[in-house]
């Protein structure tokens, strides 16, 4: 014991411990800890969901929407270039159901089209101030799914960011995915929780349409082909009109990335629009950054050190514990017991990860600020 606490790399060891667990348990631990709120509101509410080429998906996907148990709403699909049979089967999803506003965009060459500007166009075609919208590759996870996400509205406030989880399948590329998402997920609701909100997803999603346009919808990132979900967010949303909602009934699953070549080029574009957050989110996102490089590469270095590496194993597992127990509950709803064990790995692979994707956006774009 002695020699362990007279070693140098003692009180850094120490230091970096604390500090990581007080991101665990200021940051991640807000998401087990969300208080469900009460489903009051009852307005109508408009669901748009954006699709190109997505008529198997559209086939499962509506069925789901219109089996909502949700006193009034409308789903409005925007068939976006579709060179599938999107048409046809949208044509006979209006005659099944009156709800149902089938917007289409068409094909020009001369123009220069992404998701924002068909999310903008659904916005428009929408007949209420709120939306909620989601992807056509996801599924609502329950029947009651619209009531809880909008639920935040009876108390007044304009956004309601939900959970967008990734579908289980077989493979080690599943379990990171699903796990880095958990990860992202518990980052983004406690900083917003704790007063910052600066992100959503645009799988599960909601707000008033009365902010959408007083902040002129995208038109400042609107020639960037992500950003729909989070940099709308880090201009639109404050401590006081956003609220967070996670339960067993109101998150999504989407089909994940089948390829890691798929995963990167996904990691790539989510990176891109980091870089335009505001400097308070960048400055906070930076130093949990720098705490966990700082926590893994150093306990890591101490394992390889006789007289401080049993010190840095019981600080290791310290840490692993208590990532588990402040993640139960919230994988328990999400129903992802599976992810236990891979939480603490993808924490570590990630470090890897995003300065790989960094580079690989450089090399493909020429510099990553390029065009913005």
């Amino acid at each position: 014991m002695q020699e362990i606490l007279g070693s140098p790399y003692f009180i850094p060891l120490v230091v970096l411990t604390t500090l990581k667990l007080l991101i665990v348990l200021i940051v991640q631990l807000r998401m087990s800890i969300l208080k469900p709120i009460p489903s009051k509101f009852t307005n109508s509410i408009s669901i748009i969901v954006c699709a190109r080429n997505e008529s198997d998906n559209l086939r499962e996907l509506l069925p789901l929407l219109f089996s909502q148990e949700y006193p009034k709403f409308e789903v409005i699909v925007v068939n976006d270039r579709s060179s599938d049979d999107t048409t046809d089967i949208l044509r006979a999803f209006e005659r099944k159901y009156e709800n149902l506003i089938v917007t289409s965009i068409i094909e020009n060459e001369k123009f220069n089209f992404n998701k924002k500007f068909a999310l903008t166009m659904g916005i428009k075609a929408a007949s209420n101030d709120h939306v909620l919208l989601t992807d056509a590759d996801c599924r609502p996870i329950s029947n009651k799914w619209i009531r809880t996400m909008v639920a935040p509205f009876c108390d007044s406030k304009s956004i309601s960011v939900g959970y967008g989880a990734y579908k289980k399948t077989t493979g080690l590329l599943n379990k990171i995915i699903r796990a880095e998402t958990f990860l992202i997920a518990q980052q983004y609701f406690g900083i917003g929780k704790l007063g910052n909100p600066y992100m959503g997803v645009g799988r599960n999603l909601a707000y008033n349409t009365v902010l959408f346009y007083k902040n002129k919808g995208f038109s400042n990132h609107q020639h960037m082909a992500s950003g729909d979900d989070d940099l709308f967010m880090a201009e639109i949303a404050n401590r006081q009109n956003t609220d967070f909602v996670f339960s067993e009934e109101s998150y999504t699953e989407s089909e994940p990335e089948k390829t890691w070549k798929a995963y990167l080029e996904q990691k790539r574009r989510h990176l891109t629009t980091a870089v335009r957050y505001k400097f308070k989110t960048k400055a906070i996102l930076a130093l949990i950054a720098l705490i966990n490089y700082s926590f893994i590469m150093f306990s890591f270095l101490c394992l390889l050190i006789p007289k401080i590496q049993f010190a840095a194993l019981a600080a290791i597992i310290l840490v692993f514990i208590t990532s588990i127990l402040v993640s139960f509950k919230a994988l328990k709803i999400s129903k992802s017991y599976d992810l236990i064990p891979w939480l603490f790995i993808t924490d570590v692979f990630i470090l890897f990860l995003y300065p790989f994707a960094l580079l690989y956006n450089y090399l493909q774009s020429g510099s990553l600020w390029k065009n913005y």
